[in-house]
């Protein structure tokens, strides 16, 4: 496992890091940095996600 982004507070399965920022949520991409997700926070959602 690489060492997570700077603010990262959760992972998904896959690898990807997220950030949540005042129930705000960011997903790191590499090259970018922290992109804001704009889809459903649901149950699914909330369930792919790991604390880091």
């Amino acid at each position: 496992m690489t060492e997570p982004p700077e603010g990262a507070t959760h992972i998904e399965f896959d690898g990807t890091y997220w950030k949540n920022l005042n129930n705000d949520w960011f997903f790191w991409r590499e090259g970018w940095g922290w992109c804001q997700y704009v889809g459903l926070k649901n149950k699914s959602f909330f369930n792919k996600l790991t604390p880091v």
